[in-house]
């Protein structure tokens, strides 16, 4: 049996963010995120597994990192942004 865990998160997704959007605004686009660190409060963590029956297992993060008036200041982790020619065809 696969075993899908976590936030599946897009370079569609990605592509929709931008530097200055408001938390309300991320939260829409990528949803809640798995992980908020009480000692970082300005930086969420998107976290996904998945094993397959007869695999390895994947991990993909995201790090959503945020200022302290709470925009959004840059996406970092495994899943890369789609440009927007790709992200305008899908």
């Amino acid at each position: 049996m696969n075993v899908q865990q976590g936030n599946v998160v897009t370079a569609k997704e990605l592509a929709e963010l931008h530097p200055g959007m408001d938390q309300l605004q991320v939260r829409t686009i990528l949803g809640s995120p798995l992980l908020q660190d009480p000692w970082h409060p300005d930086q969420w963590v998107y976290v996904y597994s998945f094993k397959p029956a007869y695999g390895t297992l994947e991990v993909r993060k995201i790090y959503v990192l945020f200022d302290k008036d709470g925009k959004l200041l840059g996406v970092r982790g495994d899943v890369k942004a789609a440009d927007a020619t790709a992200a305008a065809a899908s």
